[in-house]
């Protein structure tokens, strides 16, 4: 009997080492890539042994690599219920099932194997190597785009092991992505708390803090990026963005420089580079940046519209071939999501109509100084006005403009496609960009089409570039029928008076009823237009009007001049043009105090080729002059524009020679000054520019006029 139970204790161990043997061999084909001759090895161990782990386990490895993942997860689950006591049996179904997105299964194998109490080293590293995998297949996801399936993958990393500061970090950015500011901080937070020496975390959370508004929280993460990290190009990159939202354009040179010299295939560092370069008035060498943007990214959409924007600006730029970048743009990016369908909108011609507007200024913001009137004088019985704002960080002017809309979304976290779903469900009739190709537009959802008709207004002084875009609003003063149709994609249409009417803020401080030059002997021309909107002709005309008047003085504000290498940047261009640096008063640009400002000065000098806007409207409204150059095309005729519907139109210059005579003029007659000076204040809040009634009735009777023509055109349909 003893001799028996020997004989079958060696006849057991010969068939182990016989299936060991044959697994071996399995296993160096499949390694070689000889899947055949592997897979005939495999099947004698499973002949030989049906419920060997080992062979399952190298079988669903064989048949993953072979057939793909799907065909291998049986044999994973054989080998698993052979021996559960294997935590890398665990973890190869665990991973098959990730990358067959059965993400339940897989969260519920490892919630299982994790309540097993295994303590040893190997079960600890199985759990750490499935967190790694799915943290990594999140990230890939996060990458391709697919931000509810990383959001899935992270949430189960952090259900899993809730200390994992790369996950968590994931989490951030996704919430991020999706408009969460608040649950973005947060969690980059928590991160940064379990790595505090994660530059890259920090630099995400400046990120979101430039989201939120918060530029002086983005700079305290930014530069601690910076100083964890030198050479972190994002944070750089990031800093430099932070920076030019508050003026400091030195320091946002210096770390956009710094970014592409660090990372020369980071297109937002370039593209920040431009903008700053924009704002210092370096317009070609701000346009080459924007091209060197697109040359590494050319789907870099906020490029493409930088760069077109900058192209206003600059002197020199043919409108017709800024016409022809912006419909090479549409073309492009915007015609291939147009959607075709008919759209559901009851045609009744006469019923009350729903107004979008879609806009990132809904709040402290020129645009929303112009936008306010018209909404509280907006007839409610026939329209109902609807707001989609595209930037998180709202305030309160925000607050109060959302009592004026009839409904209001914050659509930040919504990609342009469930933005259009939005304003398609919400049946809108007739949907007004306020942005064109300024910060925070999102023309792409205008691209789909949403609403039967879209209207460009009030952001954007020139062609979209987008087939549908259906209208852009204007008035006769800024465009002149039969100049410039043909450099526009939308239909132009003239508003019978003014396109926008002005309110000055809350606590605007009274005019100065004595003008400066009474006191000081000598004429002061004051300039608050944007450095980036000043031509060198403009500069030059400059120049030769203080060349005339040799006792006059030039009041100018400028971003960050305060900062000695811009000053020495300005005061270079000025004394190129001819302007005696000596008579030059530069002041930086400010919020508080801003309005005293205009008390500096008896004339103000607008720009060109780019007029002043808001500043123009701010300028009468202090009851101070202006003098303006009239252009070809709206940018350039703003300023003649307002002059004319305040009744100031002989301030009005045809060319930049009889610019600088009006000016020299004006300046020489003191009683006329005075004259000008005295009650324009009350003149131009009695003028149509302050009508803010009739505005919206004629704006209304648009609207109105724009819905009867589209039904007319789709009568069919």
């Amino acid at each position: 009997m003893r001799e028996h139970r020997k004989s079958r204790t060696i006849e057991h161990a010969h068939a182990a080492d016989s299936i060991e043997r044959t697994l071996a061999k399995a296993i160096a084909h499949r390694t070689a890539g000889r899947y055949d001759k592997a897979r005939r090895n495999l099947q004698r161990a499973l002949d030989a042994a049906p419920h060997h782990a080992g062979t399952h386990h190298e079988l669903g490895l064989l048949t993953s690599k072979a057939d793909g993942p799907g065909p291998a997860v049986p044999h994973f689950v054989a080998a698993l219920r052979a021996e559960p006591e294997q935590p890398r049996y665990w973890l190869a179904l665990a991973v098959t099932l990730l990358v067959l997105n059965r993400l339940d299964e897989a969260r519920a194998l490892m919630v299982q194997f994790r309540s097993r109490d295994i303590a040893d080293d190997a079960s600890r590293a199985i759990l750490k190597d499935f967190a790694d995998h799915a943290f990594a297949r999140g990230q890939e996801r996060y990458s391709a785009g697919d931000l509810a399936a990383a959001e899935t993958l992270a949430d189960l990393v952090i259900g899993l092991d809730e200390t994992h500061a790369n996950a968590t970090h994931l989490a951030g950015a996704i919430a991020a992505g999706k408009g969460r500011h608040q649950q973005a901080f947060d969690l980059f937070s928590i991160a940064i708390y379990r790595e505090p020496d994660n530059a890259g975390y920090f630099s995400s959370l400046g990120a979101v803090l430039i989201a939120m508004g918060d530029c002086t929280g983005a700079v305290s993460a930014l530069e601690r990026a910076v100083a964890l990290n030198p050479d972190l190009a994002i944070a750089h990159s990031n800093l430099s963005g932070v920076y030019q939202r508050v003026s400091h354009h030195s320091a946002a040179v210096t770390h956009a420089r710094r970014a592409v010299a660090l990372d020369p295939g980071l297109s937002n560092a370039h593209n920040n580079l431009g903008c700053s370069l924009k704002s210092l008035g370096h317009l070609p060498e701000a346009l080459a940046s924007f091209d060197r943007a697109l040359a590494t990214d050319p789907t870099h959409i906020t490029a493409h519209s930088n760069r077109l924007f900058t192209k206003l600006y600059a002197e020199g730029v043919p409108h017709a071939d800024y016409a022809a970048d912006a419909r090479s743009f549409g073309a492009r990016f915007a015609d291939p999501l147009l959607r075709r369908r008919p759209f559901a909108n009851d045609r009744d011609p006469d019923r009350r109509l729903r107004i979008g507007f879609v806009s990132g200024d809904l709040c402290t913001h020129a645009v929303a100084r112009f936008l306010e009137p018209f909404l509280r004088h907006l007839d409610r019985t026939r329209f109902e006005a609807r707001a989609y704002m595209t930037q998180a960080a709202e305030d309160a002017v925000s607050a109060r403009l959302r009592t004026l809309f009839d409904g209001w979304h914050n659509i930040t976290g919504l990609n342009d496609d469930e933005a259009a779903d939005l304003i398609e469900s919400e049946k809108i009739d007739i949907l007004v960009d306020l942005s064109g190709h300024s910060a925070g537009h999102r023309l792409l959802v205008f691209a789909r089409k949403p609403a039967p008709v879209q209207v460009s207004y009030l952001g954007h002084p020139a062609t979209t570039g987008l087939r549908a875009m259906d209208y852009r609003l204007t008035d006769h003063g800024l465009d002149v029928p039969g100049q410039t149709e043909s450099l526009h994609t939308e239909t132009l249409w003239w508003l019978p008076g003014v396109s926008a009417t002005y309110e000055p803020p809350e606590g605007v401080p009274p005019a100065r009823e004595r003008a400066p030059f009474e006191d000081n002997g000598f004429i002061t021309f004051g300039v608050m237009n944007r450095f980036e909107k000043i031509g060198d002709g403009a500069l030059q005309a400059w120049a030769e009007i203080l060349r005339l008047l040799p006792d006059a003085q030039l009041f100018m504000v400028v971003g960050d001049v305060e900062t000695l290498e811009i000053r020495a940047q300005v005061e270079n261009r000025l004394s190129k043009a001819g302007l005696p640096i000596d008579r030059v008063r530069l002041h930086p640009r400010t919020t508080t105090g801003y309005f005293q400002l205009y008390h500096q000065f008896d004339i103000a000098l607008d720009s060109f080729p780019y007029n002043g806007g808001t500043t123009s409207c701010d300028t009468l409204a202090m009851g101070v002059p202006f003098i303006a150059l009239r252009g070809s095309h709206a940018v350039a005729r703003v300023g003649s524009s307002l002059l004319a519907t305040v009744g100031l139109e002989e301030l009005a210059a045809e060319t930049p020679e009889d610019y600088v005579a009006r000016t020299v003029a004006l300046a020489r007659d003191p009683e006329r000054l005075r004259a000008l000076r005295s009650g324009l204040r009350e003149q131009v809040f009695d003028s149509p520019l302050m009508d803010h009634a009739r505005f919206a009735q004629e704006m209304g009777e648009a609207f109105r006029s724009m819905w009867k023509r589209w039904i007319e055109t789709h009568h069919s349909a």
